[in-house]
């Protein structure tokens, strides 16, 4: 096989991975709706007197496979927001009023970026979003 072979090859497979990475971007978004579905759910659990600690175990589980995923797919900001989740759940209790609004809130906005597919970092509105998260979480 002659070197232009190799590179038309090479670039054949090269598409082919695009393109499968690209379908599963797609695919991406209807999971990132579905686990935010979950995180709803186990949120409501809050609400109807859920021990909190066990509620905060559930969101961050959630969370954590939200930000592993959200980068792979494009999806930065989700990455982002995800992080910002683990580590703020990871490093308290997180038991008061204010600090159980700083999670739902994180969630409210992980919902909107799903729901209106805000990908890559998410440009201006982006930045804004994770400034503000930084600031609520310091």
């Amino acid at each position: 096989m002659g070197s232009a072979e190799k590179a038309s090859s090479f670039e054949d497979m090269v598409a082919q991975a695009e393109a499968a990475v690209a379908a599963l971007r797609d695919s991406y978004r209807a999971q990132l709706l579905e686990d935010v579905d979950a995180l709803l759910q186990v949120w409501a659990g809050v609400e109807a007197g859920r021990d909190i600690a066990a509620v905060m175990k559930d969101v961050h589980a959630i969370a954590h496979n939200v930000k592993g995923q959200g980068g792979s797919f494009g999806y930065d900001l989700v990455t982002s927001i995800g992080a910002s989740l683990c580590d703020y759940i990871r490093s308290g209790e997180r038991c008061s009023v204010d600090e159980t609004n700083i999670v739902h809130a994180h969630i409210k906005i992980l919902k909107m970026v799903g729901e209106n597919d805000i990908s890559g970092t998410g440009g201006e509105t982006g930045e804004r979003i994770v400034a503000k998260l930084a600031a609520l979480t310091r």
